[in-house]
């Protein structure tokens, strides 16, 4: 299984060394990365679905060859190789087990699904708090910086697709 974040670090970085030599990155390239990232985060909590990898890849193609064509004209052959030799390891790196960090919140109830959002700038905390409670979900602030969304199954699963929405958008 290919480690998709360091895949995504080091497209990110490579976007930013385009953008720090003047090249403008279309929004749509700018969307997938952003795009590839939500997706590997929503991974992890959901692993058995295979449609998750299948997106990361598409975002990721997407940007590499964005990338690809945009890096030989601008910074030439010599640079271009040493950076696919080290998208080549990133693609070779085996994903770390990273267990969450607690599989117990104290505090829910226990007949309640949940899940742990971190919120970022792309979807700010206040738009997750209107969002579960659209969906008739509770939450309540977490360790870290996360919230923690709590309720049905089904609503949960509609909130997660109305977040994964946001991101596409």
């Amino acid at each position: 299984m290919t480690d998709y974040e360091a895949v995504w670090q080091v497209l990110a970085d490579h976007v930013r060394e385009l953008r720090k030599a003047g090249e403008v990155v279309p929004s749509h390239v700018m969307k997938d990365l952003r795009s590839a990232r939500t997706t590997i985060e929503i991974m992890k909590s959901d692993k058995d679905n295979p449609v998750h990898f299948l997106r990361i890849e598409e975002f990721l193609g997407s940007v590499e060859s964005y990338i690809i064509c945009v890096s030989q004209k601008r910074f030439g052959v010599q640079t271009m190789s040493s950076w696919m030799k080290r998208l080549d390891q990133a693609r070779r790196k085996i994903p770390e087990e990273t267990q969450p960090s607690s599989r117990f919140v104290p505090g829910l109830p226990r007949d309640k699904h949940w899940i742990r959002i971190k919120p970022g700038n792309d979807i700010p905390l206040e738009r997750i708090k209107l969002m579960a409670e659209e969906e008739g979900l509770e939450h309540k602030p977490h360790n870290s910086g996360y919230i923690i969304v709590y309720g049905e199954k089904s609503r949960l699963e509609n909130l997660i697709r109305r977040v994964a929405e946001l991101h596409k958008s």
